[in-house]
């Protein structure tokens, strides 16, 4: 009998052993270094694993050599011969065939943003075209959804060290049928993107405010409208349908974020915070300060209070070009991350040609790319930089490397938009504008061995 409680309690001794090391083992395993690697807008149309490059090689394995690979998908995935093009006002549809999804999967890519201005370019069946290609291919995602419950869900990626979680939203709703709406047990919500609602408010100096004012009174006055006798020193907002303006000593576009949307987001934060390691929050939007390469005051503050909210990482895109980088409470911070794939569409509909001024039977779609090309001129649209962050064992911010790159701007049409590492005095300059951008921050960013380094 003793005997075989001495073998008994050898057995349990075993066991209690043998799971104390296992579960050392798994917690040493998931308490190692985790490295995200970030990329901006991704409008892509053109195939590119065919490419043999070594500079774009060694880029594609950057991302493949990250934990997670998080990138902005500007883009539907869909074979547009297959549905309508969504009545817009401003750009033109933008799709990928389903094959992009396979391309981004090829480049390392786990996890994207639905939240923008392109993901219901094709409309319902668009969207759920993107999701189904996106699932195809195990890439995760957030920002869009069946309703807005699916569009402001966490997404989330299972890595090796440990899952990464994704929020993301759009300020920036061309159409208003554009963004989600909630379901209710009498209808169905809306599909489409996680939104910020916005009131635009553009601040003028006193000069330009009195020329508005005039033009108003003189609109109102040929519509046979009452006009209100004020004096300009009596009133602060003018308010003309679409518009309003407000006195000041600077021009500068203001934006009030709808407060619900905010606190729905910060929440939704909070919940990936306790069901992952590292949580990133990204953000589509198009106002800011292009001259100075800086966002919006609403931004600036919405993307420190993610921070707050248990974000570890703030990305926003919708610029095209590369702003400042901030670090906020040992977090980072980019303003703006640039264009990473910039291609034109391979097909455009009727409405978009005539919204160029070309004829609407138009067959080629190069031809529009002509009637932007001041657009184009902008080099800050044909530079960027991917990086690198790394966060230590307590999930505390370790490294930030940026890799700078350029998508040539002067390539042919085909080859144009395909972004590439940067080298030599072409990679010092992108670094070195990034570094003066970010200088409001107090960030400090060196130059060295062909990269960007954060000192931390």
């Amino acid at each position: 009998m003793k005997q075989q409680n001495l073998l008994s309690k050898t057995i349990i001794l075993l066991s209690l052993f043998f799971f104390a090391a296992l579960n050392s083992h798994q917690l040493k395993a998931f308490k190692k270094e985790m490295k995200i690697a970030a990329v901006g807008d991704c409008l892509i149309s053109w195939k590119v694993s065919h490419i043999k490059d070594p500079r774009f090689l060694n880029l594609v394995e950057l991302l493949r050599g990250a934990d997670c690979a998080y990138a902005n998908c500007e883009t539907t995935f869909f074979d547009a011969g297959k549905g309508f093009p969504a009545w817009k006002t401003i750009d033109p549809n933008q799709f990928c065939q389903p094959w992009g999804a396979d391309e981004f999967k090829w480049m390392g890519i786990d996890l994207v943003s639905l939240a923008n201005n392109h993901t219901m370019d094709f409309d319902y069946d668009g969207l759920f075209s993107t999701l189904d290609n996106l699932d195809r291919v195990d890439i995760k995602y957030a920002g869009a959804g069946e309703d807005l419950d699916h569009a402001g869900q966490p997404g989330y990626v299972e890595t090796g060290a440990g899952p990464a979680a994704l929020v993301s939203c759009s300020a920036f709703l061309p159409e208003k049928n554009f963004q989600a709406s909630l379901s209710h047990p009498h209808m169905k919500g809306r599909p489409g993107t996680n939104p910020i609602n916005t009131e635009l408010t553009l601040r003028v100096n006193l000069e330009t405010f009195a020329l508005l004012k005039e033009a108003r009174d003189n609109i109102l006055k040929d519509l046979g409208a009452n006009v209100p006798v004020k004096d300009i020193k009596e009133i602060d907002t003018l308010d003309y349908r679409w518009m309003k303006f407000t006195k000041g000593d600077h021009t500068e576009v203001l934006v009030k974020p709808d407060e619900k949307d905010l606190e729905r987001i910060y929440s939704s934060i909070k919940t990936a915070k306790r069901n992952s390691r590292i949580v990133i929050v990204t953000i589509h939007e198009h106002n800011g300060d292009y001259k100075n390469k800086k966002p919006v005051k609403y931004q600036a503050d919405f993307s420190r209070k993610c921070i707050e909210a248990g974000a570890d990482l703030f990305i926003c895109t919708g610029p095209h070009e590369l702003w400042g980088l901030e670090i906020y409470q040992g977090k980072p911070i980019f303003h703006s991350l640039g264009n990473f794939f910039f291609q034109e569409s391979r097909l455009i509909s009727a409405e978009s040609y005539q919204r160029y001024g070309l004829p609407v039977y138009t067959l080629d779609p190069s031809l529009s790319a002509e009637k932007v090309d001041e657009y184009f001129k902008n080099p800050g649209i044909w530079e960027s930089v991917v990086p690198i962050v790394v966060f230590d064992s307590e999930n505390k911010l370790k490294e930030i490397t940026l890799y700078p790159i350029f998508l040539e701007r002067n390539y042919p049409i085909y080859r144009r938009g395909i972004p590439y590492l940067a080298e030599g005095e072409k990679a010092r300059s992108i670094i070195e504008g990034l570094k003066k951008v970010s200088k409001p921050y107090n960030t400090n960013i060196v130059f060295k061995q062909g990269v960007g380094k954060v000192a931390l």
